[in-house]
């Protein structure tokens, strides 16, 4: 196994969960509708400063009002709930974040007021309402025969404390990039929730339509309180103020529709207009062509991204290439307008050697697996330390599934569990983190592994259970069969009451159990992204309490559907938001294979 020698001497990965959690009576949250950045907490990290989310959610027991607890919130807050100048709690509410209004007609307005130290404090903004158990959000697609919605994001664009989403339009024609053939553009808009259009950009015809092009990045990257949003652009690019960015005629699709000369950018785009604000080259270049792995352009063209604090303050950008055979990672920092690199990672170069080769994956994961309060990038196989230099490499290929989290409670640190796509590696194991070292495994099964999760689904056994499409059963933190697998291996999602989360799959939630699955929610009206990866636009902790939302599109793309759990819970936690790992998981997963966000410490 390869190591850097910053991969000794770290502090205990215990030591920084606590940090991540401590300190959260610091000072109460500004209600302002626009104000000003909040200060660090005590782990010195930039977080964004978020209302409260209040949502009101439909269904036959009343309505279900939720809202977010705060990493700046006192310890001892608490709340008291409004329907519209009604006040329903008799004393705070203390044990959770959510309240059921029982009975109550859909469409009614809730506010939700913090009690500090037995003080009432200003009102929230009125409660978003889910009506018929979800939240329809109007999106105006570019050609209805054309185009479908597909991979979103999430970031306060405007300021204002509110996340708002970014859309990615994928023409029908889009090919992965194994297949040849000329695609139509690709969009990105940014929308309100109330389904107000803030700008459309346009990645112009040379960049190619699939789900390995594009992978775009949402995040308040130089600490204004606004997210900018950052992806990979070309000739011909258009903003959302009309700029164009390099040559408006150039066309460099080749006549199987690859785009294989012609120069590459990185663009920074503005959250409130989509200007562009800064444009460098993309890093790496293509180069040779076949020296990724082939000559006709599969994969010199797969690319990931992700976002990641190296400093331990603030967010840089990381850009990537490659994962087959040479791996190539970029992170950039902007600041006052600027883009500048900060470090590249070459598994060819002379510094890391050939075992980095061929080790990456179809998606990343960013978190601190060494507690010194600086991410690193987890890249299949091998981990990326947050100087630029390798951490560590395990030898056992790349994949097509990968989890990051607390997965085994009872021993320090995180772990990860990787499901390989390599038929001499094998089939999916556990590791540690921090050094890559594998817990347990499941052999080699000589077939491509293609789908695996890593969750805590069931309270019968503490921690995550793991499973994976080829291999049979599923397994508990120590790697032994407990019994029946899953009837899906895709997004997970916290939904009900408990602290264990639901299989998400297509446009269906299910709650595992030990001889079938129930069934939760059937969404009807909306369709599932990326073909046979049914995934969908976005899923994670966007509005209400600590629990998980899922937004698909409508089934003729024309809105944004956002559904959140009409079920009490009496768990009281710190918005996802605020954990900064689950924050970087939901800029990522829209990266390449879409996978489901994890939070640095375990909820059970």
């Amino acid at each position: 196994m390869a190591l850097s020698p910053r991969a000794v001497s770290r502090r205990s990965l215990a030591t920084a969960l606590t940090v991540v959690t401590v300190g959260a009576g610091a000072l109460v949250a500004a209600q302002a509708v626009a104000a000003p950045p909040p200060p660090p907490l005590t782990d010195g990290r930039q977080r964004e400063n978020l209302d409260r989310g209040v949502v009101s959610v439909h269904s036959g027991a009343g309505n279900l009002v939720s809202w977010r607890l705060l990493a700046t919130d006192p310890a001892a807050v608490g709340f008291n709930v409004y329907r519209g100048s009604t006040k329903l709690t008799a004393s705070p509410v203390t044990t959770s974040t959510n309240y059921l209004d029982a009975g109550a007609a859909a469409g009614e307005s809730y506010t939700i007021r913090p009690v500090v130290n037995g003080t009432e404090q200003a009102a929230s903004a009125a409660s978003l309402s889910f009506a018929n158990g979800y939240l329809d959000v109007p999106i105006q697609n570019p050609n209805s025969s054309l185009y479908a919605a597909s991979d979103a994001s999430v970031g306060d664009l405007d300021g204002d404390g509110k996340l708002d989403l970014v859309l990615k339009w994928e023409p029908l024609n889009a090919k992965d990039n194994s297949q040849s053939g000329v695609t139509d553009v690709v969009y990105i808009d940014g929308y309100k929730l109330d389904g107000t259009r803030l700008w459309r950009i346009n990645l112009g015809r040379n960049i190619r339509a699939g789900a390995h092009y594009t992978q775009f990045q949402v995040y308040d990257y130089d600490g204004d309180g606004d997210a900018e949003i950052a992806m990979k652009t070309a000739d011909a690019t258009v903003s959302g103020t009309g700029q164009v960015i390099g040559n408006a005629a150039a066309d460099y699709r080749n006549s199987s529709g690859y785009i294989l000369t012609g120069p590459e950018f990185l663009t920074v785009f503005d959250g409130r207009t989509g200007a562009a604000l800064s444009t460098v080259d993309y890093v790496p270049a293509r180069g040779t062509v076949s020296s990724w792995g082939d000559s006709y352009g599969n994969r010199v063209d797969r690319f990931l991204a992700g976002t990641a604090y190296l400093d331990g303050a603030r967010p840089s950008i990381i850009m990537a290439r490659g994962y087959y055979t040479r791996s190539v990672v970029a992170a950039w920092d902007f600041r006052n307008g600027t883009l500048t690199r900060r470090w590249t990672f070459d598994s060819n170069s002379s510094t890391n050697g050939s075992a980095w080769t061929g080790q990456g994956n179809h998606q990343l994961s960013i978190a601190d697996v060494d507690a010194d309060g600086r991410d690193e990038i987890l890249y299949g196989s091998m981990a990326i330390d947050d100087n630029g230099y390798g951490l560590w490499t395990n030898g056992q290929g790349h994949g097509d599934a990968y989890h990051v989290s607390d997965l085994i409670p009872s021993r320090a640190g995180l772990e990860l569990w990787h499901v390989n796509e390599s038929t001499t590696k094998l089939a999916a194991y556990m590791a540690d983190a921090r050094t890559g070292a594998i817990i347990w495994s499941n052999p080699t099964c000589g077939c491509d592994n293609g789908r695996g999760v890593s969750a805590d689904i069931y309270a019968g056994s503490a921690g995550a259970e793991s499973w994976s499409s080829a291999v049979s059963g599923l397994f508990n933190t120590s790697g032994t069969n407990i019994g029946r697998k899953p009837s899906s291996a895709n997004f997970v999602i916290w939904w009900d009451g408990d602290a264990q989360r639901e299989l998400l799959d297509q446009t269906r939630i299910d709650k595992y159990g030990t001889s079938a699955d129930t069934n939760l929610l059937t969404a009807s009206g909306v369709h599932s992204n990326n073909s046979t990866k049914a995934t969908p636009s976005l899923s994670g902790d966007i509005l209400g309490d600590w629990r998980e939302e899922v937004i698909w599109p409508t089934t003729d793309n024309t809105k944004l559907r956002i559904f959140s759990t009409p079920t009490s819970t009496g768990i009281r936690a710190i918005t996802l938001l605020h954990d900064i790992q689950y924050r970087e998981a939901l800029a990522w997963q829209n990266t390449a294979y879409n996978q489901p966000p994890h939070p640095s410490f375990s909820i059970g």
